[in-house]
């Protein structure tokens, strides 16, 4: 999901037509912070191509400006997980623990994943961090008028509801990302008479990422046809080789707004590819 998304927020700036000296590798090396450096390098790959662009704006929203740092400290949170899951996969949790060398048997506590439910719990608050700026370049695209794009992205204007029915599903699954981000390793009860005064809660750590990345993923999905239909319907603009791909794979799976439809089905079909690995971008 977090090169989906990277993608996304390529194909955002690309219709938005963002500043893209935010992606400067001296910027990042001026305050080098959680994979930052990455995360930019990542974008401006995507963005790459022979001539200059026109930027319409100095100072983009911090959801497009601050794409280097969000997604970095993702990165950094991911990378922090699988190292904790490692350890654990590596480790012995055994209570007693036999030392067969030493002869001796001995009472441990290192079955207490505390290190493995805080790299959980920080994984999913940095997904939160994610989503949300995903579900805030999904309103600058639909609802914004800006750059002078058609209002709701739709090619009729007047009446037309364009994306702004999508507006509300974004918004719905980002309160449920949001939900779920919330610590659950602090909620626990003594139990075993006293004995068991303290839990980690790894596993609903565990399962509540499980489900944010799904929840995620589908905000994903609605940021890539908006930024597509947008894309769509700016005149005279010339995609980078990358984003041109990530465009054509977009209109593989949806077709462009034209006039209004329900666009939940093409969300779910979108969705889909990204989850099952149809997704060729």
């Amino acid at each position: 999901a977090m090169e989906q998304q990277q993608q996304a927020g390529a194909l955002t700036m690309e219709a938005l037509a963002a500043n893209r000296t935010i992606l400067d590798p001296r910027l990042h090396v001026a305050r080098p912070a959680a994979c930052q450096l990455l995360a930019a390098r990542t974008l401006r790959d995507l963005l790459a191509r022979d001539h200059e662009t026109t930027q319409t704006s100095l100072q983009d929203p911090l959801s497009i400006r601050c794409m280097p740092s969000i997604h970095g400290a993702l990165i950094q949170a991911i990378d922090h997980a699988r190292l904790a899951v490692e350890i654990e996969l590596n480790a012995a949790a055994d209570n007693p623990l036999v030392l067969v060398e030493d002869a001796l048997v001995l009472s441990t506590g290192n079955f207490h994943t505390a290190s493995l439910a805080l790299a959980f719990e920080t994984l999913g608050l940095a997904i939160a961090q994610c989503a949300g700026a995903c579900a805030a370049r999904f309103i600058q695209l639909t609802g914004s008028g800006r750059n002078s794009l058609p209002k709701y992205l739709s090619p009729l204007g007047g009446a037309s509801a364009g994306f702004v029915p999508l507006q509300k599903t974004v918004t719905a699954i980002l309160a449920a990302i949001r939900h779920k981000a919330n610590p659950v390793m602090l909620d626990y009860l003594p139990v075993s008479e006293g004995v068991e005064d303290h839990a980690t809660q790894t596993l609903l750590a565990v399962s509540k990422c499980a489900d944010m990345i799904v929840l995620w993923r589908r905000l994903i999905a609605m940021e890539l046809m908006a930024a597509a239909q947008a894309v769509d319907l700016r005149e005279g603009i010339t995609l980078a080789p990358a984003t041109a791909v990530i465009h054509a794979s977009v209109r593989t799976h949806v077709p462009a707004l034209k006039e209004d439809r329900p666009l939940g089905a093409n969300a779910n079909v979108l969705y889909a590819a990204l989850a099952d690995g149809s997704w060729r971008a």
